[in-house]
């Protein structure tokens, strides 16, 4: 269902992140990219977040894991998102309609999710509830910051619902990278 792998901050990167929170900077970025072009991806982020902070961190960060999901996958084309966050992006458990998706949070709490076994289908596909669609006993999981989390979407493959997961509820700032691998064949 899902794949984190822990590893340590980067104190260059989370110094970028803290900069960009500090300095009240609001990123939205999306686009669509080849896998391996690491210049399409410094454009697209020296154009926005310019020269007032060192964003190569970020730009080697993104190729990184634009590589990672090219070897693992075997994807031509990434579809990027660079957002920063203050509040819960999407605050409700839901399961997202891809085939998968990559999450990294620089600077802040991870992603909150439920196991698949864990999680109260009934409760989850009321649309009306607030309630937390978990069984009883069971626990909300949460990715460690710097992570790099790939999650099965809801289109993964015949038979299985894809991970369950939200924003964290903290109010913590943080940067999410999301990443779509796009599959053309």
């Amino acid at each position: 269902e899902l794949v984190s792998i822990s590893r340590p901050g980067s104190p260059s990167l989370e110094r970028f992140a803290n900069d960009l929170f500090a300095a009240r900077c609001v990123l939205e970025l999306r686009w669509q990219q080849p896998a391996l072009n690491a210049d399409l991806t410094k454009k697209h982020i020296d154009s926005t977040v310019g020269n007032a902070h060192d964003s190569s961190y970020l730009t080697d960060e993104i190729t990184l894991i634009n590589e990672v999901l090219h070897e693992l996958l075997g994807c031509e084309e990434i579809g990027v998102r660079v957002t920063t966050l203050s509040a819960p992006m999407c605050p409700r458990f839901h399961i997202d309609a891809v085939v998968c998706r990559m999450l990294v949070t620089i600077g802040g709490p991870g992603t909150d999710w439920i196991a698949n076994d864990d999680v109260d289908m009934s409760i989850l596909a009321n649309r009306d509830s607030e309630e937390i669609p978990i069984k009883l006993g069971r626990e909300v999981k949460q990715f460690n910051s710097n992570s790099m989390s790939l999650l099965k979407g809801g289109v993964w493959q015949n038979g299985f619902d894809g991970v369950v997961h939200r924003s964290p509820h903290q109010k913590d700032q943080r940067l999410l990278l999301s990443f779509d691998p796009i599959f053309t064949s």
